[in-house]
């Protein structure tokens, strides 16, 4: 779908750097986030869920900004608190992925910071 590959593409054009997993598990993302300072990474909320379901022994502590994009329908609340949790930031994009990218983003109000989790999932 065009979010797996529109955002490499973006980030090859704004001369980052890709780190492609062979095995997408939740210790693999930690140890990528960890080791290779990982800034930005996307994904169906699926993914969320090797993060969030991850062992302790599996997660690694990380101090930089993580911001992950979630295409396809939207997490959980549960899904997204406990990502919040892990210092992970959670943008929800939606478009026709089978031709273009993201067509519509729920960009984050700071307003929302004020509201119980349910309700931050709804936005």
């Amino acid at each position: 779908h065009c979010n797996g590959w529109c955002f490499p593409w973006t980030i090859a054009a704004l001369a980052g750097t890709n780190i492609c997993l062979r095995r997408v598990t939740g210790a693999n993302i930690y140890d990528a986030i960890a080791t290779h300072r990982v800034t930005h990474m996307c994904g169906a909320p699926i993914v969320m869920s090797f993060l969030v379901n991850a062992t302790q022994a599996e997660r690694k502590e990380f101090s930089h900004k993580v911001k992950f994009m979630a295409a396809a329908a939207p997490p959980p609340a549960a899904t997204l608190e406990a990502m919040q949790r892990e210092g992970i930031e959670v943008t929800h994009a939606y478009g026709l992925t089978e031709t273009y990218g993201p067509a519509v983003m729920c960009a984050w109000h700071p307003e929302w910071d004020a509201l119980p989790i349910e309700e931050q999932a709804q936005k």
